[in-house]
């Protein structure tokens, strides 16, 4: 992945501002179009045009509910070093549609109406360049007039939980990103500094099996999507490999910007770690063998009955000879499992995402014949001990499940320990 600031297939710009002219005519309401005319626009020296282009696409954006495609205009203009003032107040803007107030209420995701399929034509187009270039402003810039604006716009991706001065620190930390087809975003096993958001294309998600022979295809990301939030919450090494399927713009937040937000980052770690669950659960319906064996239209119905926690590294979960809490299920992170043993503790196993624990106590109501010890930042799903009375019932498939896993985790650590 380059930065977008590094060309990438340099072509002929009179050629790329007809191409650009004949698609805008095909399809005038694609804003994602006329950002890319923004951009052509600078890079052939028509830097005026180029910015009332920018400045009418990050406004209309805005106000019509594209808050990701009013950035992206915004830093198109910034990085090419033209007008920060002109960068601030569309920031600026953003943040006053779309940041926390304490009435605001968010309306649902705006989704635009198909584009047509239509093959461009390219036979009538204007014979001298300055007239396509004018064309192509009053196209890209011809937006506002007669328009009507929902009454709710959606949430910005994460940033909405962040109230005004917070969400425009981390607007103006945000870096733009761009790969072509195939470049590896990231890759399993590897450290995460950053979090993505998907601007404009499409990228897939896989995680390798555990005998690494295979690979699952756990999600398919576009628009306002976002991937390597692990990055962020639990600071693990990236649990899935993300491929660009087709060329990609993409929103980078670092790490860093955590630190930068001080006491506004619990805000932007707490919307973080509910997109970890969401994504985080999804995956472990593909992988767990306990959920596999419920039927898909039941799945939510029993996950609605877990709730979250971050546990710190070094943190007892479970405490051998001390009655268990409930069900765990680890969603991102690593616990280590061990046993006493001749007045020493013995290491016994190492669970990873998808794994479940604390199932032997509830199940046989006995104490803990093991203590699980987070070994970094774990996020797990817990289901009280009291709140699972009525699973055998409801879900005995489930009972079964966990009952074989708990009778062969008992065995491994007897043979373990032996």
């Amino acid at each position: 992945m380059v930065d977008v600031g590094i060309p990438q297939n340099p072509a002929d710009p009179e050629q790329s501002l007809r191409r650009l002219l004949a698609l805008a005519r095909l399809a005038p309401y694609d804003f994602a179009l006329r950002i890319q005319v923004g951009e052509v626009l600078v890079e052939t020296g028509e830097t005026a045009r180029a910015l009332r282009v920018l400045r009418s696409c990050a406004d209309y954006c805005t106000l019509a509910g594209f808050p990701v495609r009013a950035l992206w205009a915004l830093k198109i203009v910034e990085m090419y070093a033209v007008d920060p003032a002109l960068v601030d107040r569309g920031l600026n803007l953003l943040a006053t549609h779309y940041g926390r107030e304490p009435d605001r209420v968010f309306g649902e995701a705006i989704f635009e109406m198909p584009l047509p399929k239509r093959e461009p034509n390219f036979d009538d187009l204007p014979e001298r360049l300055e007239d396509v270039i004018a064309e192509l402003e009053k196209r890209a810039t011809d937006i506002l007039r007669g328009v009507s604006f929902p009454d709710r716009l959606p949430r910005f991706p994460l940033l909405s939980e962040l109230d005004r001065g917070a969400f425009v620190r981390v607007l103006r930390s945000i870096r733009l990103r761009r790969g072509p087809a195939g470049t590896v975003l990231a890759r399993e096993g590897e450290s995460g500094t950053a979090v993505f958001l998907v601007v404009a294309g499409r990228v897939i998600v896989t995680k390798r099996s555990a005998d690494g022979l295979s690979t699952t295809t756990l999600a398919e990301l576009s628009e306002g999507e976002i991937f390597g939030e692990m990055a962020l919450v639990t600071e693990s090494p990236r649990v899935a490999t993300v491929v660009a399927d087709t060329a990609v713009e993409l929103f980078e937040i670092p790490r860093s910007v955590l630190n930068e937000l001080s006491t506004d980052a619990v805000q932007l770690q707490s919307a973080l770690s509910r997109q970890v669950c969401d994504r985080m659960v999804n995956n472990l319906m593909s992988l767990s063998p306990v959920f596999r064996v419920i039927p898909l239209d039941r799945r939510a119905e029993l996950l609605s009955r877990f709730k979250t926690r971050l546990v710190e590294s070094e943190e007892d979960v479970i405490i051998e000879g001390q009655i268990g809490r409930g069900l765990f299920i680890i969603l991102d992170g690593l616990v280590q499992v061990t046993l006493r043993k001749g007045g020493k503790r013995h290491l016994i196993n190492w669970l990873r995402e998808g794994d479940i624990f604390g199932e032997i106590s509830l199940l046989r109501r006995t104490p803990a014949t093991a203590t699980c010890t987070a070994s970094r930042r774990t996020l797990v799903m817990f289901l009280a001990s009291e709140d699972f009375e009525t699973i055998p019932d409801e879900f005995p498939e489930v009972v079964e499940k966990m009952q074989e896993l708990g009778e062969f985790r008992l065995l491994d650590n007897i043979y373990t320990l032996a």
